[in-house]
């Protein structure tokens, strides 16, 4: 004898259907009115570091860099992910920090910018944040102690903003690659 599910039933996947759907929708950059930015802080190196959820496409368990032969030093290599050859970069040589490991595993945050993703190994995520548009003061104020050029901005609490525009466009655009 052939089971139909009940009307309940297809009642309850129904609201399943649209609680995944609203579950997978982004949650918006900024609040309205408040100015506020989301950003996942990470450590790179000993020093911490925010990443615009906005610009955040995957976080990976910690996986193994292929290094590819003749590539500069700046870029730590390539990952496997879900079948797509990503680049890698060693974000902390940019940075001024110690390179992240090239031995073992190490734990990648995918970021996006358009169509393009790479990968950069983070020490640590230690967890999602807001910060308000007045937290935030221009990288032009801050000390040299880590490159402008991949920092837009700090806060008070010395949380750096990096500005993935600029690790895309030096990665894609050749002054990397």
């Amino acid at each position: 004898m052939m089971h139909h599910p009940s009307a309940a039933a297809a009642s309850l996947q129904a609201v399943w259907r649209q609680r995944a759907l609203r579950l997978a929708q982004r949650p918006p950059a900024t609040v309205s009115g408040d100015h506020v930015t989301r950003v996942m802080v990470v450590v790179i190196g000993e020093e911490r570091y925010g990443i615009g959820l906005a610009d955040v496409a995957e976080v990976l368990p910690p996986v193994t860099i292929t290094p590819l032969p003749g590539a500069p030093p700046e870029l730590a290599g390539v990952i496997n992910v879900h079948g797509e050859i990503r680049p890698v970069l060693d974000l902390p040589r940019l940075l001024g920090a110690a390179s992240a490991s090239r031995g073992g595993p190490v734990r990648v945050v995918l970021l996006r910018n358009r169509a393009r993703v790479l990968g950069i190994p983070v020490a640590a995520i230690e967890n999602i944040r807001p910060v308000g548009a007045d937290e935030w003061q221009d990288s032009g104020a801050a000390s040299n102690k880590f490159p402008v050029r991949y920092v837009q901005g700090f806060t008070r609490d010395m949380l750096r903003l990096l500005c993935t525009e600029s690790l895309f466009s030096d990665l894609l655009g050749g002054a990397i690659a």
